[in-house]
């Protein structure tokens, strides 16, 4: 069964009363929210509250509404998106660049502590540079290369077409690109 179709028919059955449905999203999905929050905010503890609030608020969502939804994924990354827009907005904080604790939940831990170093030593640069680049910027990137979602679902979740979301990524890759050859 595609990935798609699966979470139809998980989405289908949370709303039908199958509590172990949601549950099944919920581990498949918490872990790709995590990182996509951890990228935005200041803290792991801050990433960590708004993850379960993207969760929350999905459910809410899909519980009281009984919509049919084409792109359950990108549905997450849209609440999940808004609820960090929304942090920044009711804690008047300015987007901050990203800390080294962040990086704790990035690295692969089943690799040797050698390779780990140099992983956090890449992740160091490649964000240093992230952080230089426009917000909208960063977030297709993070959305695109980290997160790994398609253009359809980037301009489901940015709320733009496709043809937007191909002609940003095109550029922001190309400031990056820019902005990693001084590094």
């Amino acid at each position: 069964m595609s990935e798609k179709l699966n979470d139809k028919f998980l989405v289908a059955s949370s709303i039908a009363g199958d509590e172990d449905a949601f549950g099944k999203l919920y581990d498949k999905y918490v872990d790709r929210i995590y990182r996509f929050v951890v990228m935005r905010v200041s803290s792991t503890q801050e990433a960590q509250d708004l993850t379960a609030e993207t969760f929350l608020k999905t459910w809410q969502y899909i519980s009281k509404s009984h919509k049919q939804i084409d792109e359950f994924k990108a549905l997450l990354y849209r609440v999940a998106r808004n609820l960090v827009i929304d942090y920044y907005r009711s804690s008047k904080r300015e987007l901050t660049g990203f800390e080294d604790d962040q990086l704790e939940g990035l690295v692969d831990l089943s690799l040797d502590l050698e390779s780990q170093a140099q992983t956090k030593d890449d992740l160091r640069i490649v964000f240093r540079a992230l952080d230089q680049l426009p917000e909208d910027y960063k977030e297709i990137i993070i959305l695109r290369y980290v997160q790994d979602l398609s253009i359809k679902e980037i301009a489901s979740v940015q709320s733009k077409t496709s043809g937007a979301v191909r002609v940003a990524l095109h550029r922001a890759v190309k400031q990056l690109k820019n902005i990693l050859k001084n590094f």
